[in-house]
């Protein structure tokens, strides 16, 4: 389970990540005008079809794993689902009714399913939690990169802070070292979330920030005597900062120490 964010909370927070997803697909009432041909640019390569057929695949991936409840093998099924997935030329009405069955699905077991149960994770048996935690994460970044590439970075729907925070810490924690081992960074990073009013983070979020202030502070180790540098500013601005769809000079970032070298540590991709 998240430190942060209880398991109704998770679960409210996906649907609605979900329900974002499908809107944009919407295209405010004009599914024909969305554009699935059109380029991502956080995720290069990839068109708004591509991003939302990897999105409906994980979503579901991430429910059989769960369901099957193998703790000790990952289970199969991702490369099926893609396949699944419309055409583009079938248009933006299909493929969000599409992606909708795919995060039903997932929804479905998630909430059928007790968090505890045993089920294979990135780091070995665990607990069926993680991925409840890790397909909010996916869902809510992938969202972000759709109404990115569709409306522009104004067009994005702002995290709720306690889920932003919980994303800072899920990529300390869990993604971060998920990618095993890779070159040293070149200094000593350290990340601090300033929430905009403690007291109003969302029912069901455990109180943080007003009361453990210590539990807002993050750091990843750079090399043996690599420089330092402090990275300030909102959850959701450090979850995309560190998830590379921001960079070292959004506004809502304050930064003190080695700025070069976080711009070259960003720049090597540290979530590659």
């Amino acid at each position: 389970m998240s430190a942060r964010l209880t398991r109704e909370r998770m679960l409210d927070a996906i649907e609605a990540q979900v329900g974002l997803v499908r809107f944009a697909l919407a295209g405010g009432g004009d599914s024909a005008a969305v554009d699935l041909a059109a380029p991502v640019p956080s995720c290069p390569e990839w068109t708004v079809h591509d991003l939302v057929t990897h999105l409906g695949a994980v979503n579901r991936w991430g429910g059989v794993t769960v369901r099957d409840g193998n703790p000790h093998e990952r289970s199969r099924g991702l490369g099926d689902a893609m396949k699944s997935a419309p055409p583009a030329s079938a248009g933006a009405a299909a493929l969000a009714d599409w992606y909708a069955s795919q995060a039903s699905e997932m929804l479905e077991t998630f909430t059928e399913t007790n968090v505890d149960a045993p089920t294979w994770t990135f780091s070995g048996p665990g607990p069926a939690a993680f991925w409840l935690r890790r397909q909010l994460h996916e869902t809510a970044l992938h969202r972000w990169d759709l109404e990115n590439a569709l409306g522009g970075a104004t067009a994005t729907t702002p995290l709720p802070e306690d889920v932003a925070v919980d994303t800072v810490d899920e990529f300390h924690a869990v993604m971060y070292p998920h990618k095993g081992s890779r070159r040293p960074l070149p200094l000593t990073i350290r990340s601090r979330a300033v929430l905009h009013a403690p007291e109003g983070l969302a029912t069901g979020a455990e109180p943080v920030g007003a009361t453990a202030p210590g539990d807002l502070e993050w750091e990843l180790h750079g090399a043996d005597g690599s420089g330092e540098v402090e990275v300030s500013g909102s959850p959701e601005s450090l979850a995309l900062l560190l998830w590379g769809r921001a960079s070292a000079d959004d506004p809502g970032l304050e930064i003190s120490g080695d700025r070069a070298g976080l711009e070259a540590a960003l720049e090597a991709g540290l979530s590659v």
